[in-house]
Parts: C-alpha cells; sequence; structure tokens
C-alpha cells in the first residue's frame, strides 16, 4: 500500500467506526440502535453526507477502478460534499465491472484491497450469483465481518428475532454467496443458536426441523416451497413445525403476492426478506420489519398479535396479506447504504413514489466502496415513518426482479414476477414451473410449463392449463401456450431459481 492509500483507508475506518453505534448489543427491546434507527431526516441527512464525502475520497484514492472513471468524468473527490451532489457521479455497471475484470484478472481493479491488504486485513472471497453475466468475485476484510454481523443483526432485531427464545437452520450450501454468510455471522451477534444444514439433503434438513425445532428457516423462496413439499411426503406437517419466520433472500419472495400467501400458508410463519448484493456489502441494503410482514394489531416485535399462535396471521388479514392498511415493503438500511431509484436508460433519478431501478452508494464497506452501483431491480421508494417505528426510506412492495430480466413479447413487456404471480394462484399446480420464449416463424411464443402437485391426477391436466392460461392473460395480457407437467419434472435448487428460459437469441 502506498502512503497515501495507508492514510486515506485509516481515516475512512475512524469515521466509519464512529458511526457503528450500538455495535455489540441491542439498545432496548424495540430497536437494535435507536439512535440510527429513528433518526430525524435531517440527522439522517448529515450522517449520509459525512459518509458519503469520506467514502468518495476513500474509493478515489484507493480503488483504481474509481479513480480512473472520476478523472474521466472530470469530477475531484471535492467536489462530491453533500447526498444533493450524488447525481453528479456517473452510474457504475456490472459491464464495466466484468470488462475490468477481463483487463485486470483475476480480482480487477474496482475494489480497495490489494494483495498487501488481502494479507494483512483479508477475512473471506465471495463470489457475484446473480442471473446475468459471469461472476467476480471479491476479497473482504476483517473490518467488513464485523459491519456485516452489526447491520445483520440490527435487521433481523426489526423483525422480530431475539436471543433466549430463537434459533436458526441455514438451508443453504455455505458457498461464497454473500447473503449466508452475512446472517450466519449476524445471528452469533445476536446471541441466535444456529442448526447449520449446509451440505445436508432436503429430507435430512426437513427431519432435522422436526428434531430439532428451529423457529427461524433461512433460504430462497422456492427453497422453502420445495422443502415443505420434502417435509410432507415424510408425513411432516410444515405449518405444525416449529418455524414460526420464513427468512428468505436471493429472489423476489414479499413483492409476489401469491408466492407470499403460499409461503405463510404452508409453513405456517411470517415471511421475512433480505435484499443486497455482493458488489454493496456488507448486507443487508435492505429488509422487512415485524409490523408489516405481522398482519393485524401486534405487540412488541417478534411477540404475535393479541389471540394469535406464534408464526400464524392476526384478526382481519388472510395469510400472505399485508397487515390492514399496510403494503409489504423494506426498510433500506440509509446510514450504511445510499439508495436511488432511476431511469433504467437514463440513469436519472425518478421521484419518491414512482418506479424505476435501484442504485447503491455503499457507505460502510472497506472492500467494496462502489459509487452509484446499479442493482437494477424494480423499486419505488416512499419515506414515512412505518408503523415499527423506524424512519427510513422503504421500497413499497419490495423489489420485483431486474430490468434486465425483462421480456418483450410480442410486444408486451413482462416481468417474470407477474408470471409467477399468476401461476401460484392456481391451487393444483405445484412449487415448480418454467417459462420458455422462442421465436420458432418469426413470431414469439410464450410457453409456461408448470408442475402439478404430487396428489393432482394426470386427467386434470387439460383443466389446470386452462386455468394458468386464464389468470396469465388476466394479469400479463398475453395468451401462453401452457404446458403440464407431472410432478417432479423440473430441477429443484436450494439457490435462485432460473425460470426463464429466452430462446429467441
Amino acid at each position: 500500500m502506498g502512503a497515501v492509500n495507508q492514510v486515506q483507508r485509516a481515516a475512512w475506518l475512524a469515521q466509519a467506526e464512529r458511526h457503528q453505534l450500538d455495535l455489540d448489543r441491542p439498545s432496548g427491546p424495540r430497536f437494535w440502535s435507536e439512535r440510527l434507527e429513528t433518526m430525524s431526516p435531517d440527522e439522517l441527512r448529515a450522517v449520509q453526507d459525512t459518509k458519503l464525502r469520506a467514502a468518495v475520497r476513500f474509493a478515489y484514492e484507493c480503488v483504481p477502478f474509481y479513480r480512473h472513471k472520476l478523472d474521466r468524468a472530470g469530477i475531484d473527490p471535492g467536489d462530491v460534499g453533500s447526498v444533493d451532489d450524488l447525481a453528479h457521479l456517473p452510474v457504475t455497471t456490472r459491464q464495466e465491472m466484468a470488462e475490468d475484470v477481463a483487463a485486470h484478472p483475476p480480482w480487477g481493479t474496482y475494489t480497495s484491497v490489494d494483495d498487501a491488504v488481502w494479507a494483512e486485513r483479508g477475512w473471506q472471497v465471495f463470489a457475484t450469483s446473480g442471473t446475468t453475466g459471469l461472476p467476480r468475485v471479491f476479497r473482504y476484510t476483517a473490518f467488513d465481518r464485523v459491519a456485516w454481523s452489526w447491520i445483520g443483526a440490527r435487521a433481523m432485531w426489526a423483525m422480530g428475532f431475539r436471543p433466549g427464545r430463537d434459533s436458526a437452520m441455514l438451508a443453504f450450501g455455505y458457498g461464497p454467496h454473500v447473503w449466508l454468510w452475512g446472517v450466519h455471522y449476524a445471528l452469533h451477534r445476536m446471541g441466535v443458536p444456529i442448526v447449520t444444514a449446509g451440505g445436508l439433503d432436503s429430507r435430512t434438513r426437513a427431519r432435522f426441523i422436526d428434531a430439532y425445532r428451529p423457529t427461524i428457516l433461512a433460504c430462497t423462496p422456492s427453497y422453502a416451497l420445495y422443502l415443505a413439499a420434502v417435509a410432507e411426503e415424510l408425513g411432516i406437517d410444515p405449518a405444525t413445525t416449529s418455524v414460526r419466520f420464513l427468512f428468505c433472500a436471493g429472489e423476489p419472495g414479499i413483492s409476489v403476492p401469491s408466492t407470499r400467501a403460499r409461503l405463510e400458508a404452508r409453513w405456517g410463519a411470517e415471511l421475512h426478506e433480505f435484499y443486497g448484493c455482493t458488489e454493496a456489502a456488507p448486507s443487508a441494503g435492505a429488509h422487512t420489519c415485524a409490523a408489516v410482514a405481522r398482519p393485524g394489531p401486534g405487540g412488541e416485535p417478534g411477540q404475535p398479535p393479541p389471540g394469535a399462535e406464534p408464526g400464524q396471521p392476526g384478526p382481519g388479514a388472510e395469510p400472505g396479506q399485508p397487515p390492514p392498511g399496510a403494503e409489504p415493503g423494506l426498510h433500506l438500511s440509509e446510514d450504511t447504504h445510499l439508495w436511488e431509484v432511476v431511469d433504467p436508460v437514463s440513469h436519472a433519478p425518478v421521484p419518491d413514489g414512482q418506479r424505476g431501478v435501484s442504485v447503491v452508494t455503499s457507505l460502510h464497506s472497506e472492500a467494496s466502496p462502489q459509487l452509484r452501483f446499479v442493482v437494477g431491480d424494480w423499486a419505488r421508494l416512499v419515506r414515512d415513518r412505518c408503523a415499527c417505528g423506524r424512519t427510513s426510506a422503504r421500497a413499497l412492495g419490495g423489489f420485483a426482479g431486474r430490468a434486465d430480466d425483462l421480456l418483450n413479447v410480442r410486444g408486451v413487456t413482462l416481468f417474470p414476477s407477474a408470471v409467477e404471480d399468476a401461476v401460484r394462484r392456481v391451487a393444483e399446480v405445484g412449487e415448480e414451473f418454467e417459462v420458455v420464449v422462442d421465436r420458432p416463424r418469426d413470431l414469439d411464443v410464450l410457453t409456461v410449463r408448470v408442475e402439478v402437485r404430487r396428489d393432482v391426477d394426470a386427467g386434470r391436466h387439460p383443466a389446470v392449463a386452462r386455468l394458468v392460461e386464464s389468470e396469465i392473460v388476466s394479469r400479463c395480457e398475453l395468451r401462453p401456450v401452457v404446458e403440464v407437467l407431472p410432478h417432479g419434472v423440473l430441477p429443484r435448487t436450494e439457490r435462485k431459481a432460473r425460470r426463464v428460459r429466452d430462446l429467441r437469441e
């Protein structure tokens, strides 16, 4: 490390640590850090301005990718004095990172960790696991490990997870993807014990839930549905198990109403969600809270509504539906990340309440201080105080999938999540489905392949196909070809499900 880099790194670390309030334990029963989570807009802006100035200077001095990027744009770090100046910075895309790592293998130049820093401060390597492009690898530091666990603990405290009552099963392979490891270390910081399930097959995991009674199940939404089916095959009713929280990430869950309804009904549990990305970790960049996930009037976080059993919906709402007068939303971690919603083409900021794609600037990562990185998921932001008391902005309705996953079929723009919502509304359809788009005779054909539940007779397949077709037409304004398959034909995965195949290219 050069002398300038060492000085700048030390200055950045010092200011980051000053803003890690309530690092080791919660400040009270409702908030992990009440000072950070209930700040007024002016207090939050002061923290963000301070951290943004430091992050831009740190990225310029210690990340070659950003030094060159800002120099090309004619921007000096001193030009960024507040959040109001953020839009003057150019955005950063996955394609730019892919080109950078191709030119500078194997790590690229878009992190602050060189070989010297890795040898002195290194913690762990993570790789992107998104649905587009080749994986990019990031070397995170010991500081990031501490920050990761602290940010994750704050988010899970908001969900209602509590030591002394809860335990968690992490139904993920312990590979180089960020969410699993961030959750693991955050649970340690919270004092919540873990039933490790990495490397176990699904039948063993289902038996572990039955035998060891974890209250939190962490996995992707698709895998939670699949694991419920496996449990039922073993004679275990998921809704009567100890699981009271489904803790999901990797795919849209709470933002797809029918998927949320299925998950909460099958497990008799609340659905919670993390949102983030490997590039701008530490996670989580956004998270649910108990007030939105638990329908009906409730007490303190982590307690069921009056008259309800743990994990069951409260009065006045069906499973999978938001509380009366509320729409599911994810709190943004605004003191550790700056989140924007921008136009997908021009990248100009869009007003609160309007839909755009997500862009993030990481304010609290030593290894990866990314500036205006285009995550690219559709969202709309609101800034009113949540019923839980937190004052951070929220992604109303959650994050609904990548802009580059959008399909254009015969002139109709189609969200894969809209197809999922339609498919899961048909009770006889099982947990797996696939969307195939082809152009056999210069005309786009949308084919939706669905599995039926195990107990559905083959004679019902034509009727199921008609129901699926009707749901898709009513929600997507496009008539598909529907193929109904026997149970067990389509592949299962515990990671991100890849449900769309576009064969036109």
